[in-house]
């Protein structure tokens, strides 16, 4: 018996294959089914001219050979799968089973006959298995994705990756139960390759949980940096304790410059180079004198001892922590020209002109601390001012500068000062501990005046500087005016107050006071003026005046009138009296004063009295009824920016229309029922409705007296807290409602 096939069987036995392979795809067509993985109208199956069987498509086929396919089995029993959406594994591995049975059939079977009826056994499985595959549906992450598979069939199944097991549909998905069988791809025996050109690879083989792929490393010694770079050919790794060569120059690094340089060369320098020094080594190039601040030119640097020369004369000024002078002493100052003075002469400096002059700065500081400084001014009239300023340091900063400032002894006959200062102020810069205050004056000179530090705290010095450093200004910022003072004995200025000490105490000299002569026959005080201006009105301005006409008004500035109609006014002859226009004494006639709605005679007073000279029924205030309501009254305790309405604790003293006179607080005298009444005929008395007393009483007297406690025990004490009453006895006193009651003798 032959135990080998021929070409021929070989062939015949393929053709079987491929005529079962198209009936079943024949089948699947005419079942409709949608997931058979032959199903598809553009592929077909076939024995290509090298005899191998092909599943391809339709427009890959030509003249029996195909430039693509999804399967293909070699004469040689070779296996190649390209599409695993048309054949998946399952399939694959029955496709190899049935090579390998071709192949024993071909040792072990002598006759082409029950070669080929084990062939078609095979076939019926490959069947079967196909059949299998027409309902398997795939493997899937969650349960859920499996129960939402859409065209669900009976029959079809799926693999859960959650479960580990086998999905089962009929009607509806459930777990089978069953596990889910291992990939059955066999595991490679082969060395894994190293890492190289990337490739999908063409091994049907899984590998192994343990395989270790070769070292892909480089034995080769690492280049150099470059200044370029290079992104690199090889396919190897690096090792992780590689070195590179030193990339490092020899030569001697080159000088600093003025413009620097990015540089060329591609080299590190190493951490211990040095560059050569970069000085000036021509002894002829010495520093130069000090002179106008400049940022200079030279690419050098100075060396660390050199020198500039000495320069023995400078226009300029000079700033430095100390100046010395050979032979001085610590009890000298250096002048300008080279002579010394003693530290106890003066400082002093003269101005001309007129203009600001700063006398000195006071600068910032956080802590307590008030020195104090006196100036005094001199003038070519040999008249003195003295001003004294002391600054008040607190934690927060400088709060204000508090100074003395007085009057020149002596003052033109316009009474100004015609050379001297004439205003004394101090604005600042910044705000808290930051503050820097300045103290002004403001000259008023046409000739020079001389200011002297006089006097100097000997204590916190650094928080007055720059005393007298600056030149006469034309214009500050505007501050704080610190008054002028005029003579202590006669009064004058006192800090912010105007004080004057009359030398006369006879009113006959008319000079006990303060004079304000008369310019065009008018005079005037003003109150609540602008203090930045002498001739100008603002809100709230008051002033008295003693008018042309001889008339003296009192009124707001802003509403003054010719004919006195608005304000107080006293005649020529001060026999007249009117406010408003309106007339409230006369000497010389007899008049009714007229008041308002709102006013007592058109006044409203702090206090009234009354002295009465008469005795028939006005021996005091009389107030008539209201023309409105008809009431009368008095109103305790009312609103004092009001005169109507009443307001909490307001008591009322009322004649009603009715004739009733009513005592209650806010406007119980509204109400019948609140307060105290007495009757239009003055018979009842009551109390928050209840008649209290006179006829009608129904507690109490109805004979005019008054039963306090309404027919109840009357009580005392601090123990009388109760409504019993009597007598007891606490066995050594006889008591009245816890009080002892004491005896004493009566006399005859």
């Amino acid at each position: 018996m032959n135990s080998s096939l021929s070409q021929q069987q070989i062939r015949t036995v393929r053709q079987l294959i491929t005529n079962d392979i198209a009936y079943y795809i024949q089948y699947s067509k005419r079942g409709g089914s949608s997931s058979g993985m032959m199903s598809n109208e553009e592929y077909q199956l076939f024995i290509d001219n090298n005899n191998a069987l092909v599943y391809a498509a339709n427009n890959q086929i030509i003249d029996g050979m195909a430039s693509d396919y999804a399967l293909k089995i070699e004469p040689n029993g070779l296996l190649t799968i390209k599409n695993l959406k048309v054949i998946n594994f399952d399939f694959v591995a029955q496709i190899n089973q049935l090579i390998n049975q071709v192949n024993l059939l071909q040792q072990s079977i002598g006759t082409t006959e029950q070669d080929i009826t084990d062939i078609k056994n095979d076939i019926d499985t490959i069947n079967q298995e196909l059949s299998r595959q027409i309902h398997f549906r795939g493997y899937y992450l969650l349960n859920t994705d499996i129960q939402n598979l859409p065209n669900s069939a009976n029959g079809d199944f799926a693999f859960s990756a959650e479960s580990g097991t086998v999905w089962m549909y009929d009607q509806n998905w459930y777990n089978s139960g069953d596990i889910v069988p291992d990939q059955v791809t066999p595991a490679s025996d082969a060395t894994p390759l190293s890492d190289g050109t990337a490739n999908a690879g063409i091994s049907t083989e899984y590998s192994r949980g343990d395989h270790v792929h070769p070292l892909n490393i480089t034995t080769t010694i690492p280049i150099s940096d470059s200044a370029s770079g290079s992104a690199g050919t090889a396919n190897y790794y690096a090792r992780n304790d590689h070195s590179h060569p030193l990339n490092i120059t020899t030569t001697i690094p080159p000088q600093d410059s003025a413009d620097g340089s990015v540089g060329t060369t591609n080299y590190y320098a190493r951490n211990d180079h040095s560059h050569p020094i970069n000085v000036e080594t021509n002894a002829s190039n010495i520093p130069v004198v000090d002179g106008v601040g400049a940022n200079g030119t030279s690419a050098f640097y100075a060396r660390q001892d050199h020198v500039h020369p000495q320069q023995l004369t400078y226009d300029g000024n000079v700033t430095a922590t100390k100046f010395i002078k050979t032979g001085g002493t610590a009890s000298e100052v250096l002048c300008a020209n080279g002579d010394t003075t003693t530290i106890d002469s003066k400082l002093s400096r003269t101005y001309t002109g007129s203009g600001w002059i700063r006398l000195c700065v006071f600068p910032a500081g956080n802590s307590v601390g008030n020195p104090f400084i006196e100036f005094k001014i001199y003038t070519s009239y040999n008249s003195v001012q003295t001003i004294r300023l002391q600054p008040n340091y607190t934690e927060n900063g400088i709060t204000n500068v508090y100074g003395v400032f007085n009057a020149p002894t002596y003052i033109g006959t316009q009474y100004v000062i015609e050379n001297g200062a004439r205003s004394l102020f101090h604005n600042h810069s910044g705000s808290g501990t930051s503050a820097i205050y300045n103290a002004y004056i403001q000259l008023e000179s046409v000739g020079s005046i001389t200011i002297v530090v006089t006097d100097k705290s000997t204590y916190f010095t650094n928080r007055i500087t720059e005393i007298l450093t600056q030149d006469v200004v034309t214009g500050v910022s505007s501050g704080t005016v610190i008054p002028i003072q005029c003579n202590y004995v006669y009064g004058g200025f006192m800090q912010n107050t105007l004080q004057v000490n009359p030398t006369d105490r006879s009113k006959s000299s008319f000079n006990n006071g303060i004079r304000i002569g008369n310019f065009n026959n008018e005079s005037a005080l003003y109150l609540a003026c602008s203090n930045t201006a002498i001739n100008t009105v603002q809100a709230g301005q008051w002033e008295i005046s003693k008018t042309s006409d001889n008339v003296l008004t009192i009124n707001p500035s802003s509403l003054r009138k010719a004919d006195h109609s608005v304000g107080l006014s006293i005649n020529g002859d001060s026999t007249k009296i009117t406010f408003n226009n309106n007339e409230l004494v006369n000497v010389g006639t007899d008049q009714t004063i007229t008041g308002s709605s709102d006013s007592f005679a058109g006044v409203k007073c702090g206090a009234i009295q009354i002295n009465p000279n008469d005795h028939d029924y006005n021996e005091g205030l009389r107030i008539s009824r209201s023309t409105v309501g008809n009431y009368s009254g008095i109103f305790l305790g009312c609103e004092s920016n009001s005169t109507s309405g009443t307001i909490p604790y307001q008591w009322c003293i009322v004649n009603t229309p009715t004739g009733e006179l009513r005592i209650g607080v806010d406007d119980q005298i509204l109400q019948s029922n609140k307060g105290l009444i007495i009757s239009a005929d003055g018979n009842t008395l009551s109390f928050n409705g209840s008649v209290i007393a006179g006829t009608g009483a129904t507690n109490g007297a109805s004979n005019g007296s008054v039963n306090y406690s309404a027919g109840n025990p009357i009580l005392w004490g601090v123990n009388s807290v109760g409504n019993e009453g009597g007598f007891f006895s606490s066995g050594a006193n006889i008591c009245w409602r816890a009080h002892p009651l004491t005896q004493q003798a009566v006399p005859p």
